[in-house]
């Protein structure tokens, strides 16, 4: 398992532009999907209920997508060094949350989360128990989730991948939609 692992992060592939563009579509849903099960795992352990999470109808939670993504772009080049990727990943994440929370506030005022109790915490957007947690998401993103999902690329026709990476908007374009409309109005 170790030499799978290894072997795969030192892959280096040759995608085009549109192999990349699915790239970070396949991240973000990657992202956006572990997110969720992780924000229910995390509520059914320690407030013992079983809420589902987000602004969205679907199992996903966006902004675990747009970090997936965000990180994959900034913290590729700094692979060989997993400390640096540790911090940054903290960094970006928490930067993020913090302004995610705070523009959901100002557009809906409404909290989807609340760190205000919690150690260390900024206006109760973050804190450091999330970002110390993303840090560790980010690792296994940039060493596990992102290279495997390469590697599918890399082993799938394109025209699956394309077919795939479409789908994958649609669902959420339209979830997008219905949400503005009949959820969370703007």
């Amino acid at each position: 398992m170790k030499n799978f692992f290894s072997r795969i992060n030192m892959a280096s592939y040759n995608f085009d532009f549109k192999d990349t563009i699915c790239l970070y579509i396949l991240v973000f849903l990657a992202g956006s999907l572990a997110g969720f099960i992780y924000e229910e795992m995390f509520t059914l352990l320690f407030d013992h209920v079983l809420i589902k999470r987000g602004f969205l109808y679907g199992p996903y939670l966006p902004v675990y997508g747009f970090g997936s993504v965000l990180l994959v772009f900034a913290l590729k080049r700094f692979k060989k060094n997993p400390l640096v990727v540790f911090f940054l990943a903290m960094l970006v994440t928490g930067v993020l949350e913090y302004f995610t929370g705070y523009f959901l506030w100002e557009i809906y005022h409404k909290n989807w989360w609340d760190y205000s109790g919690l150690f260390l915490n900024i206006n109760g957007y973050v804190c450091l128990r999330s970002v110390l947690t993303f840090g560790i998401g980010g690792l296994l993103l940039i060493y596990i989730v992102e290279p495997l999902i390469s590697l599918f690329i890399s082993k799938i026709s394109k025209y699956k991948i394309y077919i795939l990476s479409y789908c994958v908007c649609v669902i959420f374009m339209f979830d997008l939609i219905l949400t503005l409309l009949f959820k969370n109005k703007i």
